[in-house]
């Protein structure tokens, strides 16, 4: 009963906003690198990471999120249900987890959750219909264009979205150890004048804040808390970064095949991206704070060795998986309290991979604790960028045990979609690999689905690009994809 009456809720308050907007209302987040949507006459020394962009942000989700998927790709598809199953329950369900948890963790969990009653509210924004719009995006709109080509540019972009009924756009503040706003902390970004360091004249943030506010867009500044680089190359560090200032010690990390990344475990790392965080709130009017899932970039041992032998040898009981996920659950709470502390309305959500033993695991990202307790988060925005005949994580088997984990009253679910699948072939998806193919309403149906749930509140569809600049090749499934979506907001 309750989930007819918070459906009919959604859908009256849904109604009733569409029938009065005027400007409309509105994920990493990653996609697979034969579906970018780039242009060719893209500098290639303004993307001084050319095998991170053009790989490792695009398919970073489909790659860690299903890391073990290409196990399961060849299962027939008799056996699809059963091994989907098998995955799913394969990816330690909260029950589990959670007495499995160290004490301090657990006590933790226990004084929010055992008395918070599960969210059955609407949405405190109403429905959030977000649309990421990310680096990769700047390197058309932002890199070496003039303050007036920005506006422009951004302008359309956020006309575009109001109209179509979007209300929230989650934009790119930081994607490295950077800066698309005038900081005190973090050089600019390449992304804005083509050099890292180098400022473009105007700060692209503000405007965003501003246009966006104009079309009537709710807008949140993306936050990548730990990435340096996607690069191992050090020398495209430049000295404005505080990574330079770390070289040669542990602070800062070059992890062979996937990048330059700060060190989760030090407690000077955690005060920066905490300090980074404060300075846009403080400065910028932002309606919110996204991170994504770019948290421990591996589970080598000789990642942290040093802090961990450290924390041993002072009489810490913690394995070492949950020492690093307390390390960034301590992140996680010191950046809502900083956010609160400024401004209580400017909300804090992290968007995880879809597949909960990578976050656990491997990325070492406490999604359980997130959830059932206050203090860490308003929403969890999960990439659930999988089919429905997905062959190991199907869509509804992932979207109910993400909405089912939420037990503290106030965290909210934003689904995150896969705007960038449609017409394509899902090659990690095993037998059902062809289902952006062979249909049209995918985004919307999933949509629907995920509006019965109990602690829904919207969704975000990941990226700008795929869905108003896709591939030729798939423009036509796209146009159709996009349509049928439109007619549920």
């Amino acid at each position: 009963m309750k989930r007819l009456l918070a459906f009919a809720l959604a859908a009256v308050m849904l109604l009733s906003v569409t029938a009065c907007k005027t400007n409309g209302e509105p994920d990493v987040i990653e996609e697979d690198a034969n579906l970018l949507t780039r242009s060719e006459s893209k500098k290639e020394d303004i993307v001084i990471e050319q095998s991170f962009s053009s790989s490792s942000e695009e398919s970073k989700t489909e790659s860690e999120s299903e890391i073990s998927e290409s196990e399961t790709s060849s299962e027939p598809s008799s056996s699809k249900s059963e091994a989907s199953q098998n995955n799913i329950s394969s990816s330690l369900p909260p029950s589990s987890v959670l007495s499995s948890l160290p004490s301090t963790s657990s006590s933790l969990v226990s004084e929010t959750s055992s008395d918070s009653p599960k969210n059955e509210s609407v949405p405190v924004y109403g429905e959030t219909r977000a649309v990421w719009i990310s680096y990769l995006e700047y390197q058309s709109i932002m890199t070496g264009k003039t303050e007036k080509q920005f506006t422009s540019s951004i302008r359309k972009m956020f006309k575009n979205l109001a109209d179509d009924g979007f209300n929230t756009v989650y934009v790119h503040a930081r994607s490295h150890s950077d800066a698309m706003y005038d900081s005190d902390i973090y050089p600019w970004s390449v992304y804005c004048a083509g050099e890292e360091g180098k400022a473009p004249g105007y700060d692209p943030l503000e405007i965003m804040v501003e246009e966006a506010h104009d079309a009537g867009l709710r807008i949140e500044a993306w936050v990548n808390p730990y990435r340096v680089k996607g690069t191992t190359d050090i020398s495209k560090i430049s000295p404005g970064s505080p990574a330079y200032d770390w070289l040669g010690t542990d602070k800062v990390v070059v992890v062979e095949g996937a990048g330059i990344f700060y060190n989760p475990a030090d407690e000077d790392v955690i005060d920066l991206v905490v300090s980074g965080v404060k300075e846009i709130v403080k400065n910028y009017g932002v309606d919110g704070i996204h991170f994504d899932d770019y948290f421990y970039p591996t589970t080598d041992e000789s990642f942290d060795s040093f802090y961990y032998s450290k924390y041993k040898a002072s009489g810490g009981k913690l394995s070492l998986s949950d020492w690093r996920r307390q390390n960034v659950n301590t992140l996680i709470k010191k950046v809502y309290s900083a956010i609160k502390s400024i401004d209580s309305g400017c909300r804090f959500g992290i968007s995880p991979t879809g597949k909960m033993s990578s976050n656990y695991s491997s990325l070492y990202c406490d999604v359980y604790t997130w959830v059932t307790s206050s203090g860490y988060i308003d929403y969890i925005c999960p990439q659930l960028y999988y089919g429905f005949n997905h062959g190991s994580l199907p869509y509804l088997s992932v979207l109910s045990e993400f909405n089912d984990m939420i037990t503290t009253n106030g965290v909210e679910l934003i689904v995150g979609l896969a705007g960038y699948k449609s017409g394509a072939v899902d090659n990690y998806a095993g037998s059902g690999k062809n289902e952006w193919v062979e249909n049209n309403d995918i985004l919307s149906r999933q949509v629907k689905a995920a509006r019965n749930e109990d602690n829904y509140g919207g969704f975000a569809i990941y990226r700008y690009d795929s869905i108003y600049n896709p591939a030729s090749s798939v423009a036509e499934a796209v146009g159709k994809e996009y349509d049928s979506l439109k007619k549920y907001m």
